[in-house]
């Protein structure tokens, strides 16, 4: 079944891209509250320490989805002049980077940490915006690149393999002499073509299982291989948390295809009221992003003791599911006064486009 090639094409919304969207958001903040036990190695019991390396194994296909999501969108013929094309992407991602970016100097000078420098050129002032960084890039180099009609699973396993070499994959297992630095910004390009086509593979309930097989012992052998890692360490080591790292490239991909196989599904069964949920949320997803790590340093300078003695279980949800909302809520708040989404990429009044 491809949703873009057949008498479905150009649909207003495909309910699997907002899940995906919406579950990657969830994700994130699920990232940057399990990193809290996760740094606290050696502080905590070797029980709650490794619930948060497994929920943070989990979590980490997040930001390549985000990437992916735009290139399945993205990555067609162009229809629209370049001006309007860039106006259109910009104007979305360029109001919230600046917010963002003010809000980080606040919280940076306040409540820390405090960014490598100050140049908003050439570091984030907060340490999550890095994400913006190769997404203006992305943007803008999406629009002159026009995939090759080629087997959706070939050019899968060619997207996969440079994210390896040319991503840094290989480089994090200490493999070298190929002759290709390091270069991130590649990396989530590849990751925008792995998802285009993704989204051309024959999207049935077998190629779902198996995707979603390898999804879980992806996600279990990145939680392994941090756990040895760490312990020969002595402290919480990440190294193979890195979004272009093999687990990871490998967890996301598959994970793309799976959670697209189960997204047609639901369309026919999902009812409205849960549909337009999954929409809203999905559509607040870049503010989400952006919010939620002021929300968490704020919730954790104030009380962050009291949730690590409530232990990883219960205080990883409560304050992903607390660090959630209130970044829903704000967002939602500020949409309500800037009704054309400037400020935080919310969407503008009357929108309903998935991009």
């Amino acid at each position: 079944m491809n949703e873009l090639a057949n008498g479905r094409a150009e649909p207003e919304r495909l309910l699997w891209c907002d899940l995906a969207r919406a579950i990657a958001a969830a994700l994130v903040v699920l990232i940057h509250v399990a990193a809290k036990w996760f740094e606290s190695y050696g502080r905590i019991s070797v029980f709650d320490w490794q619930v948060a390396n497994i929920l943070d194994s989990a979590a980490r296909l997040s930001v390549p989805w985000f990437f992916m999501l735009s290139g399945f969108l993205l990555f067609r013929r162009k229809p629209e002049p370049f001006t309007i094309y860039i106006r259109r992407r910009f104007a979305r991602v360029l109001g919230p980077f600046l917010v963002f970016s003010l809000l980080g100097i606040v919280a940076a000078s306040t409540i820390g940490p405090e960014p490598a420098s100050w140049n908003v050129l050439i570091n984030p002032t907060y340490y999550h915006l890095w994400f913006f960084y190769p997404l203006l890039i992305f943007y803008f180099l999406a629009y002159f690149i026009t995939p090759v009609s080629a087997n959706p699973w070939l050019a899968l396993a060619v997207c996969y393999v440079l994210i390896a070499i040319a991503g840094g994959g290989l480089e994090i297992l200490g493999i070298g002499g190929l002759g290709v630095g390091s270069e991130r910004n590649f990396a989530y390009v590849l990751y925008g073509l792995a998802g285009h086509y993704a989204g051309r593979v024959r999207a049935d309930r077998r190629t779902g299982r198996i995707c979603l097989l390898v999804l879980i012992c992806a996600v279990a052998a990145l939680a392994l291989v941090t756990s040895n890692l760490s312990q020969a360490s002595g402290f919480g080591n990440e190294a193979h948390y890195a979004y272009v790292s093999i687990p990871v490239a490998t967890a996301s991909i598959a994970g793309f295809v799976w959670i697209r196989t189960l997204g047609l599904h639901l369309e026919s069964v999902v009812p409205p009221a849960a549909n337009s949920i999954i929409v809203w949320i999905s559509s607040y997803s870049l503010a989400i992003y952006g919010l939620h790590a002021f929300i968490l340093a704020i919730v954790w300078n104030t009380a962050g003791r009291t949730f690590l003695e409530l232990g990883a279980l219960p205080g990883i949800w409560l304050l992903v599911i607390g660090t959630g909302v209130l970044s829903l809520a704000t967002a939602w708040v500020i949409a309500t006064i800037d009704q054309r989404g400037v400020l935080l990429g919310t969407p503008s009044k009357g929108a309903n486009s998935i991009l």
